[in-house]
């Protein structure tokens, strides 16, 4: 079962954390702008008070600051010790942090310094705290809106998609209702809609075309058959020459075929699993050699049985028979000379031949309806069918081909791997 994720949890959650990012970012940048204000105004301070101090300088004063925590120095060596070690590998620094939490903004004159012992004066230190707690309720408040807006944004926008999608998982076994798309909005969501309700009731009409095809013909080419099996079986009971024998035998073989193959693709055009059912291979291939020996006339060619007596494979008669008229019906006509190998073994039936092989070019697409090489007589439905009577018997199929021949090996399932309801009682 495939784990469903739900976009609107998703929406949710991408919401809620790009929120959070925000406020983390807006409570960051909160801090270094407070602190860059108190900085800026103890900076002024210290302005105001050098313009005086060099006024008093330049009347040969000396400076006394009006502030009491601005204190002023002569020279580097009238310092406090720990700004004088931190001067000494930092001279421009203006910003210092002492022991005991004190802390210092320092202003150079023409003729010393004046220092801001501002430890006590820190507004944002002693706000921290409170200002931390604000911020931390200031970030649940805007998650819970963030967080409560995506959702009403993802329930009203997932809504309609929800309601889609449900009619969809509704309509796996049934059709979906006429004019379903009516119920959208004319948005984007209506939009898609109606281009799903058009695709579905032509897709619908599509298979309903195909099948009432399928349907018909089979039931307009029973009676010609019939007729024409009938009309068969009467000539074959009067007296005929042995020429004519031999090709009314062939006539009606090929109806036989025939009536075969109209079951079996009727079988390939139904959803449901056909019957696995159980035939002797070793009459099957034979009876596919006949139907289609008249490929090897005129040529040089050995063929090679390898296939037990008793040998079973779990698929019925007539698929099979199509499946084996397919396989022999290329491997015959595109070998010239050398050999063709038949053979069975570990549920596997491999058709090899010495023939020109399959070009590079074609060998991804073998199984697609049409494919068929340049010197083709064919329509290249061959392998196109076989690959479906693979899938529906639930068959392997591998070809591995080349410039000295083509190998093709299909692997059979074992009664009991069938994924079929009366499949234990088929074996």
């Amino acid at each position: 079962m495939i784990k469903k994720h739900s976009i609107q949890r998703r929406m949710l959650a991408a919401l809620a954390l790009t929120t959070l990012l925000i406020a983390l970012l807006f409570s960051l940048t909160t801090f270094l702008f407070a602190y860059h204000i108190e900085d800026r105004f103890f900076a002024a301070q210290l302005a105001d008070e050098a313009r005086d101090a060099e006024q008093q300088l330049a009347a040969g004063g000396h400076p006394d600051p009006q502030l009491a925590y601005i204190r002023y120095y002569k020279d580097a060596t009238a310092l406090p010790d720990e700004l004088q070690s931190m001067l000494q590998s930092q001279p421009n620094r203006t910003e210092f942090s002492g022991q005991e939490q004190r802390h210092y903004h320092l202003q150079r004159l023409s003729q010393g310094f004046l220092l801001a012992e501002v430890s006590q004066h820190l507004m944002v230190r002693e706000l921290r705290p409170l200002m931390l707690k604000f911020l931390l309720v200031l970030l649940l408040i805007t998650l819970l809106l963030g967080s409560g807006m995506a959702w009403l944004m993802g329930r009203q926008l997932l809504s309609p998609l929800q309601q889609l999608t449900t009619l969809l998982d509704n309509a796996s076994h049934s059709s979906l209702p006429a004019g379903f798309s009516a119920r959208f909005k004319p948005n984007e969501m209506g939009q898609l809609a109606t281009a799903l309700e058009q695709s579905w009731a032509r897709t619908s009409a599509f298979i309903e075309r195909e099948q009432l095809f399928t349907r018909d013909l089979s039931h307009e080419l029973r009676t010609p058959v019939t007729i024409s099996q009938g009309a068969l079986s009467l000539l074959a009971a009067t007296p005929l020459k042995k020429e004519q024998q031999e090709l009314v035998g062939r006539l009606e073989a090929a109806q036989q075929q025939i009536a075969q193959s109209m079951e079996t693709l009727l079988e390939l055009a139904r959803e449901q699993q056909p019957e696995p059912g159980r035939s002797l291979l070793l009459p099957m291939v034979e009876q596919s050699i006949l139907q289609q020996h008249s490929r090897l006339a005129g040529k040089d060619i050995e063929l090679q049985l390898a296939i037990p007596d008793t040998s079973e494979v779990a698929m019925a008669e007539a698929p099979l028979l199509i499946l084996l008229n397919n396989l022999l019906a290329n491997a015959f006509s595109y070998t010239d000379s050398g050999s063709i190998h038949i053979s069975y073994q570990n549920q596997q039936l491999l058709v090899k031949d010495s023939g020109h092989g399959i070009p590079a070019a074609l060998q991804s697409q073998l199984f697609s309806p049409g494919t068929k090489g340049a010197t083709s007589q064919g329509l290249g439905m061959g392998l196109s069918i076989v690959s479906r009577l693979c899938q529906k018997w639930q068959l392997q199929c591998n070809i591995e081909s080349a410039a000295t021949g083509t190998c093709v090996r299909i692997t059979f399932p074992l009664s009991q791997q069938l994924h079929h309801p009366n499949a234990q009682q088929q074996s």
